[in-house]
């Protein structure tokens, strides 16, 4: 067993993309794959049974709780039906939120290079792939890093970069989300604020969230009301914080549902979405909390729908369920299970921060300090030895693009957020140079978004001007060739709701 002084939060979540329930949660290998004949696959990388029957489970329903049916008419100027018209149908963006962080971003305003080349590469690269931005706005996060910091010291509010990472993303058809509004870990909550009573503690919390929802109404769309509440203390125990501290339900519940309440208020039509780790597995046994109870996974995860629905009790349910995919070594079979448990809280889920770290792959065959028989198994296979930085670059491809799927394929799944992918997938050239190259985990997700998973038709309209065809939830363009010219193609937008089962747009077009 780790000791409480070796094992804290931080070194929990460094280990994000290591650790492995059993060798059966290893990522499968595909088509894409660059391992050859000449390299072997490791046997314990082969995909199981279990394993390929989830993922095409989940590519199936894709298809079914993705799309909607389509019932498109077009009209001339007088209302009669166009027919045996050809339309060109494409897709311009998913209802889906795939998002990243914006924590190099940030940085980058911050110290005031958000006009070099460097960052708008990174940033064309960005818009152009996904569909959401993460914002991040902590009150502080200290000391360790170069994160947000907006009111480090009392009175100096600092939110013009918050400010400028949400503009950039609504300016370029991204949906903005705010991380996060509250979060009871030392270090995201003043050193200032720490001297006064409760009370006024309280206070200074609520004029937070007023402020930021206020401002931002509209223009953020969602956000992480309060983050990893599971593993931390109510604001009146920071004093006895250690960590794991597993807090009341009836604490959580009472300082939860001031913010959603007070967040709510300012910006009704803003969702809110509790957010935690730990939840889909801990990569260390032996987490003992305040009360010497353990803690693990399958606790965690009977708490968190309870807290949801003691929310929900009184009057104030979060939006949206936030589940991170740090520790993100999970196998296709587990990941959806987790879904499901979940599921009963009887709320959308949201995955907000996943990345699989190669350092895993790495260093697996050279875990000293892990005690476990699972992962004794897996040092005594020495995976990870023999395997080239190619060929572990490509096992994790694979990896992240199965977990994108099962989270895609599943029909309570609201939105998908990475932290880090970007970081991973856009290679720059020591600074300052801007010059960049895509690592192929980028084209493989750009593939998956943009193609696999993306409507693009040639229909032609019936006798009463319709077309009918089946297409991901999203914003659309209809093309249509004027008669009068052989070059120029008329555009018209139209929505496909995923709430509604059949669409009916009618698109009206001079010819």
């Amino acid at each position: 067993m780790l000791s409480r002084q070796r094992l804290n939060r931080r070194n929990f979540l460094q280990q994000g993309g290591s650790g492995l329930l059993s060798t059966a949660a290893l990522p499968l290998l595909g088509a894409g794959s660059v391992l050859t004949p000449s390299s072997p696959l490791p046997q314990t990388f082969l995909p199981t049974d279990t394993d390929k029957e989830t993922i095409e489970k989940a590519k199936r329903n894709i298809e079914e709780v993705r799309k909607r049916q389509v019932e498109l008419t077009l009209l001339d100027k007088f209302g009669s039906p166009i027919q045996n018209q050809e339309l060109s149908i494409k897709q311009l963006k998913h209802q889906f939120l795939f998002g990243e962080q914006n924590w190099g971003m940030a940085t980058m305003q911050r110290n005031g290079v958000i006009e070099h080349d460097r960052a708008k590469y990174l940033r064309e690269r960005f818009a152009k792939l996904l569909n959401a931005l993460n914002t991040t706005v902590y009150w502080t996060e200290r000391p360790r890093n170069d994160g947000t910091k907006t009111e480090d010291f009392q009175g100096d509010l600092r939110l013009a970069d918050f400010e400028e990472s949400v503009n950039w993303a609504n300016a370029n058809g991204l949906t903005a989300k705010g991380h996060p509004l509250f979060w009871t870990v030392p270090k995201a909550i003043p050193e200032w604020l720490k001297k006064y009573p409760m009370d006024t503690f309280m206070a200074y919390v609520e004029v937070r969230i007023r402020n930021l929802c206020a401002r931002f109404q509209g223009r953020v769309k969602v956000w992480d009301a309060v983050n990893e509440m599971l593993w931390e203390t109510h604001p009146k125990n920071l004093s006895k914080r250690v960590w794991p501290y597993t807090e009341t339900v009836e604490n959580m519940v009472d300082y939860i549902s001031k913010i959603l309440k007070w967040g709510r208020e300012e910006d009704p039509e803003a969702l809110f979405c509790i957010n935690d780790y730990g939840i889909s597995k801990v990569n260390r046994e032996g987490l003992i909390d305040q009360n010497g109870d353990p803690v693990d996974a399958a606790r965690q995860r009977k708490r968190y729908v309870e807290l949801v629905q003691r929310l929900g009790d009184a009057g104030y349910p979060p939006n949206l369920l936030g589940i991170q995919g740090r520790p993100a070594w999970i196998n296709p079979s587990q990941q959806v299970a987790v879904y499901d448990e979940l599921s009963e809280a009887g709320i959308p889920i949201s995955v907000t921060e996943f990345w699989a770290n190669t350092k895993y792959l790495q260093n697996a065959a050279n875990r000293q300090s892990i005690e476990s028989e699972e992962w004794r198994s897996i040092e005594e296979q020495n995976i990870g030895k023999d395997l080239t930085a190619e060929q572990i670059e490509a096992i994790r491809d694979e990896f992240v693009l199965n977990y994108l799927t099962c989270a895609f394929g599943h029909p309570n799944i609201d939105s998908f957020y990475f932290w880090g992918f970007i970081g991973s997938a856009v290679k720059f050239a020591p600074s300052p140079s801007s010059g960049h190259t895509l690592a192929p985990i980028y084209d493989k997700v750009w593939k998956l978004l943009h193609e696999e998973w993306n409507t693009s038709l040639t229909l032609q309209t019936d006798a009463e001007g319709k077309v009918r065809f089946r297409a991901f939830c999203g914003d659309y363009t209809a093309r249509v060739q004027h008669k009068r010219s052989a070059k120029t193609p008329i555009g018209m937008r139209f929505t496909v709701d995923k709430n509604m089962m059949v669409n009916r747009p009618v698109l009206k077009v001079v010819m």
